[in-house]
């Protein structure tokens, strides 16, 4: 158990306790640099780790194959046992559930999931519509739309219909405005009921106009909502008063370039690997030549200080990026041990698996796993995945090599199997959603009509009567 975990079931007359090891596990400025290369992007990692190289005269980019330069003099022993002990670099237990505590209860910048989860709590909601409502937030995209269906979840989680409907109108009266909507229309149409303006010809156009509102055909409007150009004229500006991406205020500043952060691929000799990239990375070491001034001891006192502070960032920001590496190796290597079927044979294979197993394997907080997989991305033979992909909730079924009955399916893979039974039906003679729904229980996988229906959808395949090749 972390000792998160442990401190969680102290009773309260340990209450005392618990606040003297919370007060002494406060966040320190190495573990909130810590958290924040830890859920860097390698891109977002590459120009944080320059910042930091030219901001501290310590620390330099080590050119070439040499060996970097960490700073483990022995002048080092001058230091305090706390300030020495801040600069080990020994993964033991202790420090592993030490680390791990502190970074659990840092708080990173807010997400719209978390900013819209923290409203869920105090939601007042319970039991299946609580759960209803954490299903539906996580269905959300950065800007506050649907990815996944409400009728798709309720479907897959077996949620009645009355539990999903309270659910989705408690998230919609949310802040920000907009946010569970299926897409943009829709979202406006949220806002403008929020703002009483159900009955307005700012709704009505939205609700009844869209294709001509998005083609700018305004007298075609007009005409069909029966209204004068002044009152034309004030909808619209209304419509632009509107947030059509109600989620920017909490979506991160990403780079667009995508740069894988390891490689699992087969070798020739047919042993599977797992490779790091660093290469666009810069290596780090400690300058020499300040640390011998350190050394010897007769620099004035502000300088000293002021190197000294020099050093300790250095190797903080060394030993942090030391940790992130290790654990996205480790979380790498437990997702292939977990999805080999997904590696070795595609992505039809790859299976339902959860961030709370990987948390118990990895035996770190799930918010470490969750951090370690943000804007991370692994490279195989069938693509670019981010990690976070490899993590789904499940549908009944099984993988094609799988004997045994009920093993969890992801939605993705039952999206691709879906998608090779379309691509090779009788174009005379497509395949309905119903018998679809038939081929897919007979590979073992067992969903509703209407969830096929859902997927088709979201993969843009059209429905049979329209695939018909005449």
């Amino acid at each position: 158990m972390s000792c998160y975990g442990v401190i969680s079931e102290l009773s309260m007359d340990d209450a005392s306790m618990q606040y003297g090891m919370s007060h002494r596990l406060a966040p320190t400025q190495a573990m909130q640099l810590g958290v924040r290369i830890l859920q860097a992007s390698s891109m977002e990692l590459a120009q944080l780790v320059r910042q930091q190289i030219e901001a501290n005269p310590m620390l330099e980019e080590v050119i070439g194959n040499e060996e970097p330069n960490v700073g483990d003099s022995d002048w080092a022993d001058e230091f305090s046992d706390d300030l020495a002990d801040s600069l080990s670099v020994e993964y033991d237990r202790k420090a592993d559930e030490k680390r791990d505590f502190i970074y659990q209860s840092i708080e990173a910048p807010e997400s719209l999931q978390a900013h819209l989860a923290d409203q869920a709590e105090k939601s007042g909601l319970e039991g299946r519509t609580k759960e209803a409502l954490f299903l539906l937030i996580d269905a959300l995209d950065e800007r506050g739309f649907f990815i996944e269906s409400p009728e798709s979840i309720e479907d897959r989680e077996c949620l009645s219909i009355q539990v999903m409907q309270q659910a989705l109108e408690t998230l919609r009266d949310m802040d920000p405005p907009g946010v569970g909507a299926r897409d943009l229309q829709d979202s406006l149409m949220i806002q403008l009921e929020r703002r009483g303006q159900k009955v307005s010809a700012a709704y009505r156009l939205v609700q009844k106009c869209w294709s001509e509102l998005i083609k700018h055909k305004y007298d075609d409007a007009k005409r069909k909502l029966s209204i004068s150009d002044v009152a034309l004229d004030e909808a619209l500006e209304t419509i632009r008063s509107l947030n059509p991406d109600p989620g920017a205020s909490w979506a991160p500043n990403r780079n667009p370039q995508i740069q894988p952060d390891l490689i699992i691929a087969e070798s020739e000799f047919g042993e599977w690997e797992i490779t790091p990239l660093t290469d666009h990375l810069p290596k780090l070491e400690m300058n020499s030549q300040y640390m011998e001034m350190m050394a010897e001891g007769n620099q004035m006192k502000e300088t000293r200080q002021f190197l000294r502070k020099a050093y300790r960032e250095g190797k903080d920001l060394i030993n942090a990026l030391a940790i992130r590496q290790e654990t996205i190796l480790k979380l790498a290597q437990f997702i292939f041990e977990r999805q080999k079927d997904y590696f070795v044979y595609g992505p039809t294979h790859l299976k339902s698996m959860t961030m709370e197993e990987a948390s118990e394997a990895l035996e770190v907080h799930i918010s470490t796993v969750s951090r370690a997989c943000r804007d991370k991305y692994i490279s195989c033979k069938w693509g670019m995945r981010e990690m976070r992909s490899f993590f789904s909730s499940g549908v009944v079924g099984h993988s094609f090599n799988s004997e045994e009955q009920g093993e969890n399916m992801a939605a993705g893979a039952v999206q691709q199997l879906l998608k090779q039974l379309i691509d090779s039906e009788n174009p005379a003679k497509p395949l309905s959603d119903a018998k679809l729904v038939e081929e897919l229980k007979a590979k073992g996988v067992e969903i509703a009509r209407r969830t096929v229906a859902k997927y088709r959808d979201q993969m843009k395949i059209l429905p049979a009567s329209l695939r018909r090749s005449r």
